[in-house]
Parts: structure tokens; C-alpha cells; sequence
């Protein structure tokens, strides 16, 4: 048996070093065709959207056109660290948030794009001279219960009801610790002043059981009859209508804040046909039919999407803002909240 045993070794090695071949020509052909996949005429994108999504838009781009898109997923501020590294790959249009856009628009990082589709993007959801343009936007709203909603809910129509039930229990968003709740602030504070908005929110604050950190936390409790009403985003909103919570959705008549996300075509872009393409592709109901696929309910700036309305049959008003803010200009009225409000420590 033993003189066996040198065959049967130089058998099992044979068989190793073949398995071995068989992986590296598997990762070497996988290799070629991701090459050869790159080297097709493609476009580059960053999102900010979840990959699942970003998969599905470029399924669904690629289904009605026979083009090809490639979709990294990327987080607001992985696209500006990699929009400013030289080293890495460039794209050629990104999906990002409006100061993302704005960011990057100061670098003059983008060349403007226009189309007849673009032109039926409202003013004040574009840039001026065309470097970015709005897709969607996700406003904040008033979430009420079941219950709520059957005793109270036709008196709830605007900011200043939320001060007229001296029994309702209110869950609102930490406005420190969200973006599209610090945009909320700094909006508030561009249509009412910073005086009046110290007031109003003080006089809130008697009113609010919690301070979410979430807005899905936020959504739950009032589905769960655990507070009133809220301040919800309306995409986690019709998510948990949607799925059944019983809850209302109501938008403010006197307006309310918005976080827009929007597209814009990159210096580093040369095919301008494609770009063309895909650009005015982003408004079809082809998209709209992706993010409801994955969940996500959006509204869209132009009027290709029809709008959803509220549990009155009302449409969106936002606040008449222009939203001007800096970054660090939205962190000190975040900190003067704090201060001012939530805690109380200046006057």
C-alpha cells in the first residue's frame, strides 16, 4: 500500500494545480469581460440613492433604451471627497442632495445641461445657469393618527394649529441632528425670522412628548397611537401609509420645507448624446415606477409624474425660501436651536 502512496500525492496535486488553473482562467475571463463591459460605450454615475435602486435604474435605462449606465452607490459626502480626489475615477453625472450640488457647482465642477424636459423644471428647483437641475423632493408634513384625525383633523391646517390643543401630544424631529430637519429649521427661520421662530418653537416644545432622531422612529410611534400627530418626512410617511399604518397625511397650507435631490452633468463628460438621454430619462414615470418598486415616494418637480395629495385632496405648498444657507451657516442656527430652544440656555 505504501508504494501507493507517491502516486496517489502526485494525483491529488495534479488535480489541485487543475483546480487552480480552472479558478484562475474563471477570474481571468471574469476580468476580460468587465473589461470589455467597461469599454462599451457607458456613462459613469454617483448616486446617493440605496444600491438596490441605483441596480434598478440602470436595468430599467438599459431595458428602454439598450444603453448602458454604471451606478455607484456613494453616500453625499463620499461623492464630494471623491469629486475633489484627482486620483479616482470621474463621473459623469451625479444624483446628489441641493447642497451637494451647490458644493460642488461653487468648484465649477459641472457644465450646464438643458433640454425641453428641463425646462419644465421650476425655477427655484434648478440652478440659474443650468449646472444642476432638481429631480425630486421630499417636503416635511403633519403624520396623524387614526384616532387623532377623527376628533381634530379638520382643524389641523397649518403650523400655528399645532399650538391650539393644549392635549396634543406631538413627536417632531431633533432638528439637530438630521440634515432634512436642519434644512426644515433654516427654512423656517428664512420665512418667519429668527424672533418669531424662537417663540413659536418654545411654545411648541410644550407640546412635544419626543424628539426623534428618526424619522421612520417618528412614523412607528405615531402609527402605534404612541403620540397624536407628527412632523414626518413625506417619503417615510406614505411608506407607512402605504404598508397600512393608520395614519394621515396632511400637508401645511401656509408651506413647508423641502429636501430636493437633483442631477448635473460633470466637466469630466464627453458624451454628450448619451448624457442627453439619460438626463430627460430621469423625469419618465419609468423612474417613478422604480423607487415605488423599492418603497420610496417621492415628488417630483415637473408635472410628467402626477402629484400626490394629501388625505384632504390638497396639493404641496412649500415655503416661499430661497434656501441660501451655507453648510456651517445651517450648523449655527442648528446650535442657536439647541441653545435657544431645546434646552434653554439663552434667552
Amino acid at each position: 500500500m505504501k508504494r501507493y502512496i507517491p502516486i496517489l500525492a502526485i494525483i491529488v496535486f495534479i488535480a489541485a494545480m487543475l483546480g487552480l488553473s480552472d479558478y484562475i482562467w474563471k477570474q481571468q475571463e471574469l476580468a476580460q469581460m468587465q473589461a470589455a463591459y467597461e469599454a462599451e460605450r457607458h456613462l459613469v454615475v454617483y448616486s446617493d440613492l440605496p444600491n438596490d435602486v441605483n441596480t434598478d435604474i440602470a436595468a430599467a435605462f438599459y431595458k428602454r433604451t439598450h444603453m448602458r449606465v454604471q451606478i455607484y452607490s456613494k453616500t453625499d459626502s463620499q461623492i464630494n471627497s471623491s469629486m475633489e480626489d484627482s486620483m479616482s475615477h470621474q463621473p459623469d453625472i451625479i444624483i446628489a442632495a441641493e447642497p451637494v450640488l451647490q458644493q460642488q457647482q461653487k468648484r465649477a465642477m459641472f457644465k450646464p445641461y438643458a433640454s425641453e424636459v428641463t425646462e419644465h423644471v421650476p425655477y427655484d428647483f434648478k440652478d440659474a445657469d443650468g449646472n444642476w437641475n432638481g429631480l425630486w423632493y421630499n417636503p416635511l408634513v403633519f403624520v396623524i393618527s387614526n384616532s387623532y384625525y377623527e376628533r381634530q383633523g379638520l382643524h389641523i391646517q397649518q403650523w400655528d394649529d399645532l399650538l391650539t390643543d393644549s392635549q396634543l401630544t406631538l413627536v417632531f424631529p431633533d432638528l439637530a441632528s438630521m440634515d432634512i430637519a436642519g434644512d426644515f429649521l433654516c427654512s423656517f427661520v428664512e420665512a418667519r425670522g429668527l424672533e418669531e421662530t424662537a417663540l413659536y418653537m418654545k411654545e411648541l416644545q410644550t407640546h412635544i412628548a419626543v424628539y426623534s432622531k428618526s424619522m421612520t422612529t417618528g412614523a412607528r410611534r405615531i402609527a402605534g397611537g404612541e403620540a397624536d400627530m407628527g412632523v414626518i418626512d413625506a417619503a417615510t410617511a406614505r411608506q407607512y401609509r402605504t404598508d397600512g399604518a393608520p395614519i394621515f397625511i396632511i400637508y401645511p397650507r401656509d408651506g413647508t420645507s423641502y429636501w430636493l435631490t437633483g442631477a448635473a452633468v460633470t466637466k469630466w463628460c464627453e458624451d454628450s448624446e448619451l448624457t442627453s438621454q439619460f438626463m430627460d430619462w430621469l423625469y419618465s414615470d419609468d423612474i417613478n415606477q422604480v423607487l415605488h418598486k423599492n418603497h420610496i415616494y417621492l415628488t417630483y418637480v415637473n408635472d410628467e409624474v402626477p402629484k400626490e395629495l394629501d388625505a384632504k385632496g390638497q396639493e404641496i405648498v412649500l415655503l416661499p425660501v430661497k434656501k441660501e444657507y451655507t453648510e456651517q451657516g445651517r450648523r449655527d442656527i442648528q446650535d442657536w436651536w439647541l441653545n435657544t430652544v431645546r434646552f434653554g440656555k439663552e434667552p
